[in-house]
């Protein structure tokens, strides 16, 4: 069941999220191992992506990566303090953040 984006069981979390197979939101079950997501499968269509840590490690920045791996559970944390503005923010945070995470994932590979 889908609880909200809320925690449901230490090692599980329920989510809605943009499933490419589906192309719309569809609830999701995200996995963690050791407090990083592990795997994340679809609900509606059952696809699942892995995280392979070793590789996240290995081409990414450990910060990088921490900050990647961990966005789900600080966007939660968001919308439960301010809900509101957190919806305000949105639309623009969504245009704009692939262009950030590229902007700094090539200064970082640069140094």
């Amino acid at each position: 069941m889908i609880q909200g984006g809320k925690t449901v069981s230490k090692n599980r979390m329920e989510a809605y999220l943009f499933c490419v197979n589906c192309e719309k939101d569809t609830p999701h079950e995200i996995e963690y191992k050791e407090d990083r997501i592990s795997k994340i499968t679809c609900h509606t269509c059952r696809i699942t992506v892995e995280i392979n840590q070793e590789f996240v490690n290995k081409h990414f920045k450990e910060e990088f990566a921490k900050r990647v791996l961990s966005k789900p559970i600080r966007m939660t944390e968001e919308m439960e303090a301010d809900l509101s503005g957190f919806l305000k923010s949105l639309p623009t945070r969504v245009l704009s953040k692939p262009y950030r995470v590229y902007k700094e994932y090539t200064d970082k590979s640069k140094q």
